[in-house]
């Protein structure tokens, strides 16, 4: 594999869970906790899994996370749910909306560059807006590109957009699991992968370059 330039991409396009934001433990946990009451509340008979679950399913897609969650149940009860759960997910983020450490001056540091800072997310609009709000991703990224409608795209689909959208040109995406790569392959840009986030190392044997901290992106794209 030939070596990259990250400094010249102007388009950063980042992934969100496991990338920027920890997604800790007190959000995983609070996954749980809907779905148990949910459950419950309706008599559906389902066991709850464990947080070890929750943290290797992220990085899927909102429709097939919930439904994961919710197996042998109509779409309709998928959805509802799934909209019970964010309401619990929004109370943990909202009480702990940091970033990893070294996100904030990484982005801060990038957007006084002029690089142009996109988020890339598997997550649903409602949930990406969450975050978008308690973290303060406005005063650093341009746009979101959430997984929702109209049409659902796939990760690559919505980051060659997000690529296209912004003009083009040099440009590299962010992620912590295989599902950023594949993003990146569709779109046709190089990839670093986050070893530090939620995917196994094995998710990232393809990733143009591996970090262990977010803090060595500096050296990489500034």
């Amino acid at each position: 594999m030939q070596p990259v330039d990250f400094r010249a991409a102007r388009i950063i396009a980042f992934d969100n869970d496991g990338t920027l934001y920890p997604a800790g433990a007190e959000v995983c946990l609070s996954v749980l906790q809907a779905h148990r009451r949910y459950v419950a509340e309706h008599s559906l008979g389902l066991e709850t899994p464990g947080i070890e679950w929750v943290q290797r399913h992220i990085g899927a897609d909102a429709k097939e996370f919930y439904a994961l969650m919710m197996p042998g149940q109509p779409r309709s009860l998928v959805e509802d749910f799934e909209e019970y759960c964010l309401d619990h997910e929004k109370d943990a983020i909202d009480a702990r909306p940091w970033l990893y450490e070294g996100a904030v001056e990484l982005l801060t540091a990038l957007r006084a560059a002029g690089r142009i800072l996109l988020l890339v997310s598997n997550g649903s609009p409602r949930y990406l807006k969450h975050i978008w709000e308690a973290a303060g991703y406005g005063e650093w990224f341009s746009q979101m590109y959430p997984y929702g409608p109209p049409d659902y795209g796939t990760k690559g689909e919505r980051l060659k957009l997000a690529h296209e959208d912004w003009g083009g040109g040099e440009a590299v995406m962010i992620g912590d699991r295989r599902s950023d790569w594949e993003a990146a392959q569709h779109a046709g840009l190089p990839f670093i992968g986050c070893r530090y986030g939620y995917g196994e190392d094995s998710e990232l044997s393809d990733a143009a370059h591996v970090i262990d901290s977010i803090t060595e992106l500096h050296g990489l794209l500034l």
